[in-house]
């Protein structure tokens, strides 16, 4: 059981040790024990701390770079731009170029997301009429077989339908027609299910 604990805790990383560390006291003598042998194998409880407090800093670091590079992304200035202003002490050139590149990338997937264009609505209208009409054969079936209206099934016809306009536009319930289509699906489901039992 012991070499087991020890080979299990071998395997983890610092952050997952230091975790780990924290709430040994909920933990058995046998992991405690695991624990300390491992820890020591890797140069000690202080030098894991000094590792982990490192890790952690970085992160912050990241999450700083990341929020910096997003505003000013959101205020027009260019990668090359957003790059020659951003420095840190922490992290390489590289890691922040890598920050910049991925928060641009999600920023413009966003802004392709909430926009509203002649496909967002085509493609709503289309997977609405679809997805709700599934769902409300579906919703139709449940009535008539179970004898009861189970209106929990309606989070199943938004999934449905919701389903169908994602397909169709691309686009997340994020964007607003998306949302309302979706709703408004979801009715006239509701509706072609009582309607037609």
């Amino acid at each position: 059981m012991l070499d087991e604990l020890i080979e299990r805790y071998s395997q983890y990383s610092d952050t997952e040790l230091m975790e780990v560390y924290l709430n040994k006291n909920g933990y058995t003598s046998d992991a405690k024990e695991a624990l300390d042998i491992v820890i020591e194998k890797k140069g000690g409880i202080q030098s894991l701390k000094e590792r982990y407090d490192k890790i952690i800093e970085k992160e912050i670091e990241k999450a700083r770079i990341n929020n910096d590079a997003a505003q000013l992304y959101q205020k027009g200035m260019t990668k090359n731009d957003i790059n020659r202003n951003l420095t840190s002490e922490i992290l390489s050139p590289d890691e922040i170029r890598q920050i910049i590149e991925t928060t641009s990338t999600n920023i413009e997937a966003e802004k392709k997301d909430l926009e509203i264009k002649p496909s967002t609505f085509v493609g709503s209208i289309l997977g609405g009429i679809i997805g709700g009409t599934i769902g409300g054969i579906l919703w139709e079936l449940q009535i008539i077989y179970s004898g009861h209206i189970f209106y929990i099934f309606a989070i199943g016809l938004g999934i449905i339908s919701y389903g169908f306009i994602k397909l169709f536009t691309k686009q997340s319930r994020n964007n607003i027609v998306v949302f309302i289509i979706t709703i408004l699906s979801v009715i006239y489901a509701l509706i072609l299910g009582f309607y037609i039992s």
